[in-house]
């Protein structure tokens, strides 16, 4: 299916925002930009429903819109990708608590803004998928959770079509003098059993752009799919290599960001002058992956443009 959708940012769950803030900055990852504007600036009453279990019963929450939201997330401005990072407790209650209980920080959902945010979450739903958090103001849906995660531990959030305002303070945050001039091309996803998590992600109807490749000399087989423009890569990882380590550790999941860059060497030199590892780098010297995992547990792949 082709998703008429426009990629909004990453979520991740973290016990300790300010922490992963400042670590993405110090090795010069991500630059510090605020809270991103969830909730639009309209006069009214909002709703958050979200189950506590995923069985379990709906909770909600209603609140007052308009003037500044009460969240507590933080923005790591990479790129021109916005990366949101959440500040939960782990333990029992809502999916943020429980993955956060299970993994440790990391990220556990894609957001996307949709022309068409009813019929798209009803085509999830049809497909098996539950809706396990949804956000209104005045009535009008302005955000889904949709858990996608049978294979690859990622969750689908979805949000209308961006307003001028959102995309204002999009455009600020890219514009800001410290940011990187990344381009953001996906996420590499890592799974137990590659077929059953491409067979997965087919059912869903995201683009698959290949076959099961070997990147032998990274040790892992990979199958791409795309949602939009955006690329999910899963991958099986040999015993060994960084990324068995993440699966091992953290289970199922994203295990690493990926981004296309003008100039990977001066972008390497740039990154191991603050002190960041670089962990592998492609014999073609066209793709090299950073150890950036210290607080956030994610990753980071370097791809060579063009």
């Amino acid at each position: 299916m082709m998703f008429d959708w426009e990629f909004n940012h990453l979520g991740m769950m973290v016990t300790d925002r300010d922490e992963v803030l400042e670590y993405y900055q110090s090795i010069g990852l991500g630059v510090s930009v605020g809270p991103q504007p969830l909730l639009p600036y309209i006069e009214g009453e909002g709703e958050i429903t979200f189950f506590r279990e995923l069985d379990g019963d709906p909770v909600s929450h209603k609140y007052k819109t308009g003037g500044a939201h009460n969240f507590k997330d933080g923005q790591s401005q990479i790129g021109n990708c916005q990366l949101e990072i959440y500040p939960m407790q782990p333990g029992p209650g809502m999916f943020i608590s429980r993955y956060l209980e299970k993994k440790g920080n990391g990220i556990n959902h894609i957001a996307f803004n949709t022309s068409d945010i009813e019929t798209d979450t009803q085509y999830f739903l049809d497909r098996g998928c539950e809706l396990v958090f949804n956000v209104t103001t005045n009535g009008k849906t302005i955000e889904n959770y949709i858990d996608t995660r049978l294979h690859g531990d990622l969750m689908i959030s979805l949000r209308p079509s961006a307003d001028d305002w959102e995309k204002s303070w999009r455009k600020n945050n890219e514009s800001h003098p410290m940011v990187n001039d990344w381009n953001f091309l996906g996420l590499a996803i890592c799974v137990d059993h590659l077929e059953s998590a491409s067979a997965y992600y087919s059912h869903l109807g995201y683009s698959q752009l290949n076959e099961i490749k070997d990147r032998q000399e990274w040790g892992v087989s990979f199958q791409e799919y795309s949602v939009n423009k955006i690329l999910l890569e899963l991958m099986q990882a040999e015993e060994g290599t960084i990324y068995s380590n993440s699966l091992e550790q953290r289970g199922e999941g994203v295990a690493e960001l990926i981004f296309e860059v003008s100039d990977l060497k001066k972008e390497i030199d740039r990154l191991v002058a603050k002190g960041t590892e670089i962990l592998q780098i492609s014999d073609d010297n066209k793709m090299a992956s950073m150890g950036s995992g210290e607080k956030g547990n994610i990753l980071t792949r370097l791809v060579q443009k063009g």
